[in-house]
């Protein structure tokens, strides 16, 4: 089992800032996190493998697709 690493301030940003939009650009990742692109990738792709991001969801706006009231 691979151990995982300690996050800093930057994975954090990282992180928050695809909670945001996981759809961002790494070129625009990396200018909202103010790092260079490459560190801004090999980040991002660590945070992956180590399992801190688990996937990418689409939130469907429910109202849109007349689904916008649930009787349980």
């Amino acid at each position: 089992m691979n151990a995982t690493s300690v996050l800093d301030d930057i994975d954090i940003r990282i992180l928050q800032e695809l909670q945001q939009n996981s759809r961002l650009t790494n070129k625009e990742l990396a200018a909202r996190i103010h790092l260079s692109t490459t560190p801004t990738f090999e980040r991002h792709r660590r945070l992956e493998r180590e399992g801190y991001i688990k996937q990418y969801t689409a939130i469907v706006d429910a109202d849109r697709i007349d689904r916008g009231f649930t009787v349980i």
